[in-house]
């Protein structure tokens, strides 16, 4: 372990954290905070940070609000509760899955959703660590299809040494180089499993940070090929019922060699439990949350669904270490419960998505911002690849010209996430957050398409 003199004392899991922390961007990581301390405001701070870095849907409160000022009050939220959840909680969230993500509707009852196959958390986060810890020893493997959220990273090895290594997904057109999908490629997860000890795969599925839906037929050849090496596969579904398109019969996934990267296909969701036919067995299970399709990030609550008893029993004997708090419990309940309330929730939430990716698409249409394409969650990725040229090549370091583009931006007061991060296996790719009020998503492409145009123009005179 590198630095023992520096942190002597201290255990190779905590070295492993501060090494981590060396070898990352500390003026990326921290830039979302940076904006909190002086965040723009058009009447009073109009030359303040926006950011658009943090995976939050801020444009459902009012949706929720009688809700959560509702919750039923009792003595028993403040005692002790059972590990894995309320018994009443459990319940809603199978009903919420049973009704309103599933779709598939199993004659053979075994198959329903049960409420001892549900776990409650503080959040994904603590669990998805402990699913990590749960089936991969120290330096074992867990593939997950790339580009995806960059915590799993350190969800996976900070404190277990569960090794991540990404399995491309991007497609590119061989003429136009835009991308045209993201696919699952069984030879890209082969290539992996056979040099590596590989215990599990994770797919996040409506995908973060595309916002792109993984077709039923891709994944369920991954989960068959999973189950032929007794690989667990763990579906990360926390943007179940973010979805905000419908598919288009008459887009096919090519390309027509338009910039702004509206060629992609639109897939139909369909949650792991109807590829496989309710029938998940032992090495299928489902993790998911409310801080996206409920837009409680700030409630710290997730679950883990599995059919597999060995799986479960584990997780709720070590779930004192990440219990979820009876009273967001209740007011988990309170919401889950009302099927009328809940249903219309769903809806109005992926109208108010769908307004406002229209809106940030044509504003990135009216200040020439090439983009991709998505059909869900809380997010699309802007491609600045154009400009990189000028910026120099680090040639340790194939995404050292996205990261000066970030600069660039950045010193505009705006933040966005570079792809690096992400694992896009290219540079020049950025996520961008659209669930914020319309002033700051157009004030925010504004700034971007200044820093943008000012670059290409420069680098476009500079090559006449």
């Amino acid at each position: 372990m590198e630095n023992d003199n520096e942190f002597k004392g201290f255990s190779n899991n905590a070295k492993r954290v501060f090494n981590a922390q060396k070898t990352g961007n500390s003026k990326i990581g921290l830039a979302h905070f940076t904006a909190m301390d002086n965040l723009y405001n058009e009447e009073n701070n109009s030359e303040g940070y926006i950011s658009f870095g943090i995976a939050e849907n801020v444009l459902s409160y009012e949706l929720l609000k009688e809700k959560l000022e509702t919750i039923p009050m009792s003595q028993k939220l403040t005692q002790y509760s059972a590990f894995g959840g309320l018994e009443e909680c459990r319940k809603a969230v199978a009903n919420l899955l049973q009704n309103h993500i599933f779709t598939y509707r199993p004659e053979n009852k075994d198959l329903l959703v049960k409420n001892n196959q549900i776990l409650l958390t503080d959040g994904c986060t603590p669990l998805l660590e402990n699913v990590f810890n749960m089936f991969c020893n120290e330096d074992e493997v867990c593939i997950i299809p790339s580009p995806f959220y960059p915590a799993f990273v350190s969800d996976s090895y900070h404190r277990f040494g569960v090794r991540v290594l990404p399995a491309k997904t991007e497609v590119y057109d061989e003429q136009t180089k835009q991308v045209i999908s993201f696919q699952l490629d069984i030879e890209e997860f082969e290539k992996i499993y056979s040099t590596q000890k590989v215990k599990m795969v994770l797919v996040c599925n409506p995908n973060n940070p595309n916002g792109f839906i993984f077709p039923q037929d891709q994944v369920e050849r991954l989960v068959e090929w999973c189950r032929s090496k007794q690989i667990h596969y763990v579906s990360d579904e926390i943007y179940a019922l973010s979805v905000f398109d419908k598919p288009q019969p008459n887009i096919s996934g090519g390309s027509s060699g338009s910039s702004d990267g509206e060629d992609i296909k639109t897939n139909e969701f369909k949650s792991v439990y109807d590829v496989c036919k309710g029938d998940m067995g032992e090495f299928v299970h489902i993790v998911s949350g409310f801080s996206k399709d409920f837009c409680l990030n700030g409630f710290r609550a997730g679950y883990f669904y599995s059919q597999n008893k060995n799986a479960y029993n584990y997780l709720t004997s070590t779930s004192n270490f990440y219990i979820c708090s009876n009273l967001v419990q209740a007011a988990l309940i309170n919401i889950l419960s009302d099927d009328e309330y809940l249903a219309h929730y769903i809806r109005e939430n992926q109208n108010n998505l769908k307004r406002a990716y229209e809106f940030t698409v044509n504003t990135l249409k009216e200040f020439n911002i090439p983009f991709i394409k998505s059909s869900s969650g809380v997010f699309l990725t802007l491609d600045l690849r154009k400009i990189l040229p000028a910026f120099p090549l680090n040639q340790n370091d194939p995404f050292s010209q996205e990261l000066l583009v970030w600069e660039e931006i950045f010193n505009a007061k705006v933040i966005i996430n570079p792809g690096k991060f992400c694992y896009f296996s290219e540079p020049g790719f950025y996520r961008f957050i659209f669930t914020v009020p319309n002033g700051f998503i157009y004030e925010g492409i504004k700034r971007i398409s200044k820093v943008y145009h000012r670059i290409l123009t420069s680098l476009n005179n500079n090559n006449k």
